[in-house]
Formats: structure tokens, sequence, C-alpha cells
């Protein structure tokens, strides 16, 4: 039997779904890394997993400095714990409502482990075995500083006999949860929760946040901050008879191994084949272990079975080693949580106290209008807050926790008082502690940095960032969109290699997409935009060594929330094209990202081993953009084409043979390629200026036609789901007006009779997804198709 199985996913084995470690084992299994992405994905604000893992390198290594240094000497810390015992009305000692007794055996041993005390199981002999240097202390007063009747133990009814996640995470933490920033909350309920492959749900954790650095913002979702393990696994049964405790994992070693998790370890075998937990002092392994395989080789190495990060029996356990201390301890210095913990004062006798202020801030640097969200970290258990946000709206607040609106310019000083029934604190001034940046509003942001580079396909044909023999579907890079921008106008790509089957006459176009950043581990979600550009024009910017530059139709809504802009790669004969990517190991942020053949989306570094950054370009801004859209893009001589400018309230157009130079939409019908510039006013602006280009193919000039009898027109595209059809021509009967998602799902399917040459039809998508649709018109034997983005 086996004990885990993450929340996080890597790699291949990243998908919506939890998919069981290779090989499937029927057991026990740790939903750390699975419960971490839905975390991630529900609050896109905590960024990726990998934002963590480099910023917590980049800790470690400053830590190590300053201890070879001697400016920091290593220190037995202590951190303060709360069970919550989650029982379903039992007497004490009975069923789920456990004793005393077995919840103190359980931190004894989480003492023995981490401290690799000689003569317990969490002694070993192994020159890599640390002492870790942390122990868990039982909480001895409450959040409202008052003595708890059974140190360390907080009982809570349920009223309910068993849980699954979703009930843990959304009922049962909410409301029982004390103040993470002083006690390490662990819950301790009856998990009957199956899990996919097999095996019976044992425990997670959540990862630890880090403060100030990208992608991590200090202040994740507190009320789920933890550790959940299952009542029949907490306890260690050598301690005292404990008949609840299940058999191979009644040693307590549940909570030691989802206690590591909180503290920022990896699995040992790195959630991939021969993966990487980032600690160079435990062996490469190709998965999770089961039993005690003592002596286990994979990938080249004997696997460290003992190591309490790996999936083997309790008894098995015995080591944390010195790179694993060194992760902790960097988390211990670092993770705002963390560190507050340190000082929370709730093992000690001191029940309350003259409060003494503290605390954090989610972000101290925004741009004009940004929020930023206080946290009070005060010591002393205060029961009255006055703020004063210099610059700030609201300027006064007397809420524990509140979010200030930064409108004007500047550095501003923060003040906080706190108080009690005890007394008052000294006033906490931080000077020149938040800065509100006027620059900016109107930018552009890449994650490329580095030597231009296109990389071919490893152990196959074609191009990393491009079609190639894995049948890669898209790619996409990763935007986290820091500073909170809220619109998105356009992006410009570096493609390194175009062709064209067919030459520069082609009419193949390749798709520049906009997803949200809520999907999978944060990778790219629902479809925010398409714009379909011309192979033809990316030819020629490849033959001029330029970025390709996109206007979008209409500003993009990014909401101050991470975002993802790539390419879809169709599979024509002979086209090909791929993007310039830095070299590899340049970029250290994994923002790349790929979806494979299977259309599951996977980053490059957890799926192939790579970590490089596209070379593209987001145009960002807090104002919005003059833009504008085309009804096509390859017409015949002479046929009609609509533009429609958005972002502004005054328009004035330039070109040749425009119906009119004024308004939000003008007419064409251009009898060779022409580019349209349209220049907007009556606002500020980020871009006053845009441009499209109108693809006319050779032959002769056609008869023109108004714009209502064409086939088939859906207005407005893109629109909020209300739109109408309009289908023109002499045909007469049966119309079957149908929608059909971009799988080929058909969605909505109405029956008509068409009676004269238009017929025309309200549409309503507005209870369905943003994204892109196809409206289809059957009649006779011909079918009609237009694309529409729902937004």
């Amino acid at each position: 039997m086996n004990r885990l199985l993450l929340i996080f996913l890597l790699g291949a084995f990243l998908h919506l779904t939890v998919y069981a470690q290779t090989p499937i084992r029927k057991a026990e299994q740790c939903a750390t890394m699975e419960m971490d992405s839905l975390l991630r994905a529900k609050y896109p604000q905590l960024g990726t997993l990998n934002d963590f893992e480099r910023d917590l390198q980049l800790k470690i290594f400053d830590l190590k400095k300053k201890m070879q240094s001697g400016r920091l000497a290593a220190t037995v810390i202590t951190i303060p714990v709360v069970v919550h015992v989650v029982h379903n009305g039992e007497a004490v000692g009975s069923g789920r409502n456990l004793s005393q007794a077995q919840v103190q055996s359980q931190l004894a041993t989480l003492n023995e482990d981490y401290r690799r005390k000689p003569g317990s199981n969490g002694y070993n002999e192994n020159p890599v075995g640390a002492d870790i240097e942390i122990e868990f202390c039982a909480a001895v007063v409450n959040p409202q500083g008052q003595a708890m009747a059974e140190p360390g133990i907080d009982r809570y009814n349920g009223n309910r006999a068993n849980w699954n996640r979703d009930n843990i995470e959304g009922v049962l933490k909410p409301s029982t949860y004390w103040n993470p920033d002083k006690y390490y909350n662990i819950w301790v309920v009856d998990l009957t929760e199956q899990l996919a492959g097999g095996g019976q749900l044992l425990g997670y954790a959540q990862f630890p946040s880090q403060s100030n650095l990208p992608g991590i913002p200090s202040d994740g979702p507190a009320s789920t901050d933890g550790v959940v393990v299952d009542y029949r696994s907490f306890g260690n049964a050598s301690k005292g008879s404990f008949p609840t405790m299940r058999d191979t994992y009644n040693l307590g070693r549940t909570l030691t191994h989802e206690t590591g998790h909180w503290l920022g370890l990896r699995h040992i075998w790195g959630d991939a084949n021969c993966g990487d937990d980032f600690c160079s002092d435990t062996p490469t392994q190709a998965s999770a272990s089961s039993g005690c395989p003592v002596g286990r080789v994979s990938c080249g190495s004997t696997n460290m079975v003992q190591n309490y990060m790996d999936y083997s029996n309790d008894a098995c356990m015995n080591i944390f080693t010195i790179n694993q201390k060194d992760r902790i301890r960097a988390v211990m210095n670092n993770s705002p949580r963390r560190v507050s913990l340190l000082t929370s004062n709730v093992c000690g006798t001191v029940v309350a106290t003259r409060p003494v202020s503290n605390f954090r801030a989610d972000n101290q640097q925004v741009l004009l209008g940004g929020q930023i969200k206080f946290t009070d970290l005060s010591g002393g258990f205060p029961t009255k807050w006055e703020w004063t946000f210099e610059g700030g709206t609201p300027s006064t607040s007397t809420e524990q926790n509140p979010t200030v609106t930064y409108s004007q310019p500047g550095t501003f000083k923060v003040t906080l008082v706190t108080s009690n029934a005890i007394g008052q604190s000294d006033p906490l001034v931080r000077t020149a502690y938040v800065e509100v940046l006027n620059a900016g509003l109107c930018s552009d942001m890449t994650n490329f940095n580095g030597t231009p580079t296109v990389i071919r396909e490893a152990n196959g044909t074609g191009y990393l960032a491009g079609q190639n023999s894995r049948r890669s579907q898209a790619v996409s890079e990763f935007f986290q969109n820091k500073l909170g921008y809220t619109n998105l106008a356009g992006a410009s790509l570096k493609f390194g290699v175009a062709k064209a089957a067919r030459g520069t006459a082609t009419e193949a176009v390749v798709t520049v997409t906009v997803w949200n950043g809520r999907g999978f581990q944060n990778g790219p979600g629902a479809i925010l935009t398409q714009k379909d550009v011309p192979l033809r024009d990316i030819l020629n910017d490849v033959a001029n060594n330029r970025a390709t530059t996109v206007t979008f139709d209409r500003n993009i809504p990014v909401n101050s929330l991470p975002f993802h802009i790539g390419i879809t790669l169709p599979y024509v004969a002979g086209d090909t094209v791929a993007l310039v990517t830095t070299r590899n190991g340049e970029s250290l942020l994994a923002t790349s990202w790929r979806q494979n053949q299977q259309g599951n989306w996977l980053r490059y570094a957890d799926s192939l081993g790579v970590n490089v950054a596209h070379n593209i370009a987001a145009r960002v801004g807090q104002k919005a953009s003059v833009q504008v859209a085309s009804s096509a893009i390859f017409i015949d001589p002479g046929q009609t084409v609509t533009l429609n400018a958005r972002g502004a309230s005054i328009f004035t157009w330039a070109g040749a043979g425009l119906n009119t130079t004024l308004g939000a939409q003008v007419v064409v019908q251009p009898t060779q390629t022409t580019s349209y510039t349209v220049a907007g006013s009556g606002l500020d602006l980020c871009s006053t200026t845009a441009v499209v280009t109108v693809n006319v193919r050779a032959g002769t000039v056609t008869s023109t036609t108004p714009l209502a009898e064409q086939a088939l027109q859906v207005t407005p595209n893109p629109s909020d789901g209300q739109m109408m059809v309009s289908f023109s021509g002499s045909q007469r009967g049966a119309l079957t007006l149908g929608v059909r998602n971009v799988n080929g799902i058909e969605l909505i399917q109405q029956k008509h009779q068409k009676t004269a040459d238009l017929f025309q039809q309200p549409l309503d998508l507005k209870s369905s997804p943003a994204g892109v649709y196809f409206v289809e018109i059957r009649i006779g034997e011909q079918v009609f198709r237009k694309r529409v983005v729902k937004q």
C-alpha cells in the first residue's frame, strides 16, 4: 500500500483529474500536490510552484552564505501547534474524538523526527541525515488569550461522519482555523475519499507562501493554511494502545511527511520519472517507493527509501537530509506566516499583555488605482485596531485586516496602533512603506531576457516552440501581471522559423491566442480572445528579422490577474512556424507551456526538463487603447469589408476607398491589398492608433453588394453572447441554425423556414463560457459557418 498523491501533478502527470503515480498502487496517498494545484487555480495571485521554487533556491543560497560567514547562527526554533480534532459527537477517546494521549504521542513523534533524536525511530547514522532543529509545542492559550483545558487540542463536533476535500476546504477549515500567523493548524478528520487510480487519502498540506517575492504574495489564503490528516493515521501506536489506527501507517509519519510539505519540501522523486526535488543529497529516483524496498535502484542510484518525503511505510522512514534542512530553514526565515509563528508566544504562560503592533502588506508597490491588503501581526492579543493610511482610501480603518486603494502617485506611510483591556501599544509607523507608481500605466511586459534561439525538438523532428513530431497543439507564455494591469491591447511575437508550402500567396493563418491563467497549475484556462495573423505577414517579418505585431480586435480585460499569450499550431503539410526562445537554462521562471496532442497543458520545465522563455511581449495598460477589427482578412477584389474600431469616443480613418473617414464603423471594397489606419481621441488612451490590413486575392473585380446581402453575418462579433445572425441569398426552405464549440460539439440547434432573401434570428450565448464558437447555417446541401468570439 502507498501513501500519497499530490496536488501539484507535474509534467506528464499534470491534468485536471488526479493521476496515480507510476506504477499505480492500491494504497494510501498524499494529496498535497493536487491540493496545491487547485489552490493556485482558485487564487491565481499565488503564482506558480516554479516561482516558489526559484525564489526558495535564492533564499537557501543567501542563508548558507550568512551561516558560513558567522552572521547567522542556527538555533532550535519552536512552532506552536493546534490540533483540531474533528469528531461526530463521540465521547473523548472514542472513535474520531481522539484521546489526549494519542495526540500527545503524535506530537512526540513529530519532535523525534525533526530533531533526529537518538533512540527514536527518527534517528539514523547516515552522514547526510540532519537534525532539522525545529520543535513543536502544544499551544496553551487560544486566540482570545485564554488558557486551554487541553494544551494543543481544539475539539470540534462537525456533525458528520466523514469528510472529503471539498467539504474540508470550503466548510471545515474556514469555520475552525486559528490565526495561522500564530498557530500551526492541523485538522484530524475522517477521510474516506478514494483517489484516482485507487488508494485511500491519508492527508495533505498547504505549501508556504513567500514574502515580497515574484509570484508568491505574502498573503495567500489564511483560512486553509495547515495540514489535514486522516484520524486513523494520526498518533503513534508504539507509544500507547490506540485501536482506531490502521496498519502500516500507524507510527505518526503521515504528519511528519505532510509537515515537510507545509515547510516547503517536495516529494523525494520530484513528482516525475527521475524528477528533481531540489535537494542534491537525496538520490534521484524514478517514482514513489512502496513498503520498505531498501536497496532499490532507479535512475542510476540507490534510492533513499527511508526519507520522510517518500511513500514508504511508517516503520521504514527515519531521515531528513542536510539539503532538506536548508530548504526548511530558508522557509522559516522568509515565508511570512512561518516567520511570525516564531514570535506568537502561545506556548508560554503569558495569557495577555499590552499589545505590540506589527503588520505586513501583500504588496508594497502598486500602480494608480491598485489595492493593498494589510494583515495584522500584532502580539499581546489586541482587540482594537486603529490604522492610518497616508494617501490611501480609506485613510483610516478599525478593521483588523483592511484593504486600501491608492489613487495618487508617491510614497506613503502606514501607522498602526492596537489595544486591549490591558493597554495600548506604541504607534508603529512605517514611512515610505507604500509606493504608488505613476509611470508605467501603459507598458510592454515580457519574460524574455536572453539569447534569441530556435530550439529543435529533442528526439524528434520539428521545433520545441512550433510544429513538431510530438504534435504539440499550441504553445504559450505565462504573464504573472504582478503590477495588476487591467487591459491587454496587443502583443508582439518573434518568430524564428516561418515556411509556407504554397509560397507567400497562401491564405494560411497563425492564430494568436490569449488565455486566462486559471488553468491547471496556472496554465492556460479559458480563451479570452483570438486573432488570425496571415502566414505571409510572418514570413515577411522573419525575412526582415523583426517581431510580428498583433493588435487585438478589442481591449482584453485581464482584471489584474495572470494570463497567457501564445499560438495554436495547425498541421498543414509544408507550413511551419516556430517562436524564438531563450537558450535552455537562461530563464528560471518556467513560464513556457505547451499543449500536447491529447489537449493537456504542460510546462516545458516539468514535462521536458527545458527552462526557456518565449520571445513574446504583451502590450498592457491601466487605460484603453484604440483597436480595430475586420470582418475579413482575405477577400476577392471589390468584396465588401466592414471595419470596426473600439477604445475611444471619436475615430478618424485613413486609407483608400473608405465610405467615410469618421465614426467607429466604416465599409471598404478594396481591389488590392490595402492597410487602413484609425486614430482615436476623446479619452485618455495608451495607444491612439491602430492599423488593419485587408489582403486581396488575385483576380477580377467582383460585383459589389451591400453588407446586408452577404451570405452569413453575425453581429456584434466579438460580443457578450447576445448577437444577431443574418443570412442572405436566394435560397428558400428549411434552415437549421446551429452553434458548435471548438471541439465540434453542437450546443444549439434551431429549425426555421427561410421565406425571403434575408433571414435574421437573434442568438443568445450569454450562459455559455467565454471562448470561440462556430455559428452554422444549413440549407439544402449547403453549409455556411462563421467563427464568433464570446467575451
